[in-house]
């Protein structure tokens, strides 16, 4: 991010750190001179040429650099060539170089070769991800190979930020500089960009990085690096803070960024304005703070983005600029009442599982015009953090009112924040009522078990507005195995675990559900409220009120749809967080019989249903195009799972396929 400030600005080395002050009117052009005398690299085997001529850049060009002295795209083979949206920093005219005399800027800087460390090419990476240094493998000893850079900078505090892309396992990341261990055995995760920053300061006009894992076996756990960027810290005074303020104003700011990016940027320029109207304000510490919120807020700046078309597997954004977190989810038409005016109209919502924070969350709900474009409408069933929330936090306790103790102790455990399990929620419209019913696989530890998955519930709660807040109404073992029939896992009765609902032309409502330790599908009958069984377990007839699917098959992730009067009913296989290869099923009726038709996935070669797992498939009238919706899961970032939705395609004799396409459009 540059910031294109339009006054101009002086700044000097003062005891090594950058000082910046406004020019008065009148005054000359002043610059940063880098020392001429540049030592050498400590890290270097012998002693080098030290630079032959002084290094200047202005202030103005200081700032509008963000302060970033090097910007460098690691084992780069073009080094004339720079990644879109990152440029050159101050002090270097390559991307990349080995450590020596840059032939533009005249200071030194660069990596230290080795025959242990490659430059490699990662087809899967892009810009600043398209090349990274890696370990060969023919390294001896991985645990002692490290990726080590310097670089010339004048005396002073910096900030060093790293960027790891990994296509491949888990593996552990330590960074030294400055003699001093600033990063120690994180993790660096599976198909993300990782980035890792800290501070450090220079007393000797270099600063020495490196890259290592101590703990390496193999060169597969061996460090990796993409890109660094080092950056100075500036002083803090008002003439800076008022050169921000000028240069960081936005004309029509609510017009080009998205609201929730220009509400925080607007916060932070008024209150930096407001500071500088008093001319009594001038601590350090004050200005420093108006100056970060300032300009992180300017960085933050959200553009609008419309989307036209599908790209399955691609981070999909909110209307914000958030990443949609709504997996396991289920997205359906519903007349939605204006809060305000009371007028109706037709969207589409989305709502599926929070996964922000990682495994445990709450339940979001999205709305859509036309399926490409979602808006956030907020987290319409909390987690409870504590039981004593429900009686002190007025959302709970409006919610929660006159539940009695025990109900409300119910409430604490099914919905616990640190512990209750919330998965596969699915939404149902009661006409009767006039209710929405929020169904959903309803876990976690119980009294005897410490599992995640000891409880094996369905759970259910209720709400007279489609995004709540949903009040929670219970959680429930369902229905069990006839004593004529083989019960796959006897030792603990009415399981409900991966599940979906139905609802059929007649209005009748079902829930699908795995059961017998995820090894039998259930298909149950609800009560016409919707919110439990339509006869209870110990009363209900096999047939009438429930019927088993595939005993044994161990089948999971169930979406149950009708179409040109025949049921369909797409499931996984049960493996975890990983994917595997999809079966589908047809039948005449709910009840019926169901017939195995395979997997529905063309082309999928590694049969992982194109690295995804089915939870809902529904229907766009409009267009007259089915929709499979699935879940590409990433077990080690929850939070960056990402959405795989892909057209089907009926042939003639019913029979369903779906085939990948990487961007798609409605008809």
């Amino acid at each position: 991010m540059v910031f294109p400030f339009k006054n101009g600005v002086k700044q000097v080395l003062k005891a090594g750190v950058l000082a910046v002050a406004l020019l008065s009117a009148g005054c000359g052009r002043e610059e940063t001179t880098f020392p001429a005398e540049m030592p050498p690299s400590v890290a270097a085997p012998t002693a080098e040429p030290v630079a032959s001529q002084s290094f200047t850049r202005t202030a103005k060009e200081m700032l509008m650099a963000d302060f970033t002295l090097y910007r460098v795209d690691c084992a780069t083979k073009d080094t004339g060539i720079f990644p879109t949206g990152f440029p050159a920093g101050l002090c270097q005219s390559q991307s990349d170089m080995p450590y020596g005399e840059d032939p533009v800027t005249k200071l030194y800087w660069g990596y230290h070769g080795s025959p242990d460390i490659l430059s490699e090419e990662d087809s899967l990476g892009e810009g600043v991800t398209a090349f990274k240094w890696v370990v060969s493998k023919n390294a001896s000893d991985p645990s002692k190979t490290g990726i080590c850079y310097d670089f010339s900078v004048p005396e002073g505090n910096y900030t060093v930020t790293l960027g790891f892309y990994n296509p491949f396992g888990v593996r552990k990341i330590s960074v030294e500089c400055e003699g001093k261990t600033e990063i120690k055995a994180e993790k660096i995760l599976r198909y993300n960009v990782n980035e890792k920053s800290f501070e450090t300061k220079v007393t000797d006009g270099i600063l020495n990085l490196k890259v290592c894992n101590p703990d390496a076996h193999t060169f597969m756990e061996s460090p990796i690096l993409s890109y660094i960027t080092i950056a100075s810290e500036p002083e803090y005074t008002r003439e800076l803070l008022s050169a921000a303020v000028e240069s960081m104003r936005v004309d029509n700011a609510a017009e080009l960024y998205t609201e929730k990016s220009v509400k925080s940027y607007l916060s932070a320029l008024e209150a930096a304005e407001k500071f500088l109207s008093k001319e009594s304000n001038n601590g350090v510490n004050q200005i420093k703070q108006k100056f970060k919120d300032l300009r992180e807020s300017y960085k933050m700046l959200t553009k609008k983005y419309k989307y036209d078309s599908f790209n399955p597997g691609a981070v999909w954004t909110d209307t914000e600029g958030t990443p949609i977190q709504a997996h396991g989810g289920q997205v359906q038409q519903l007349e939605i009442p204006d809060p305000e005016t009371g007028k109706i109209s037709t969207k589409w919502v989305w709502v599926g599982e929070d996964k922000t924070h990682g495994y445990r969350g709450g339940v979001c709900a999205y709305t859509s015009d036309d399926l490409y474009n979602w808006k956030f409408e907020g987290i319409i069933m909390r987690n409870v953090p504590s039981r004593r929330a429900l009686e002190k936090e007025e959302y709970f306790k409006d919610l929660y009112a006159g539940y009695s103790d025990a109900e409300l102790d119910n409430v604490a455990l099914a919905l616990d924040a640190e512990r209750a399990v919330i998965e596969r929620p699915k939404l149902i419209y009661n006409e009767k009522n006039r209710q929405y019913v929020l169904w959903f696989h309803a876990d976690g530890p119980t009294a005897t078990s410490n599992s995640n998955y000891a409880a094996a519930c369905a759970g259910v709660a209720v709400s007279d507005t489609p995004f709540g807040p949903y009040r929670f109404v219970g959680r429930y073992r369902l229905n069990t195995c006839p004593p004529d029939q083989e019960d796959k896992h006897p030792q603990s009765k009415g399981m409900a675990r991966d599940m979906n609902l139905f609802k059929d032309t007649d209005g009748t409502a079902y829930i699908i559900y795995s059961s017998e330790e995820n090894l039998t599908l259930y298909i149950s009958k609800l009560n016409e409220d919707y919110t439990y069984l339509e006869t209870e377990p110990e009363k209900a007839v096999y047939g009438k009120d429930f019927i088993r699917l595939f005993p044994g098959a161990q089948r999971e992730a169930p979406a149950l749809f009708l179409k040109d009067g025949r049921y369909y009913l797409m499931t996984s296989g049960c493996t975890g967080w990983a994917p595997n290869q999809a079966r589908y099923y047809v039948a005449d009726s709910v009840m019926g019989e169901w017939t195995s038709k395979g997997d529905p996935c063309i082309g999928d070669s590694n049969h992982t249903t194109f690295e995804s797992q089915s939870t809902c498939i529904f229907l766009d009238v409009n267009s007259g195009t089915w929709i499979y919706m699935g879940d590409r899961w990433f077990a080690d970032t929850l939070n960056d799972s990402r959405y795989i939705w892909l057209p089907i395609v009926f042939k003639d004799n019913g029979d369903m396929e779906i085939s990948f396409v990487s961007n798609w459009k409605l008809r």
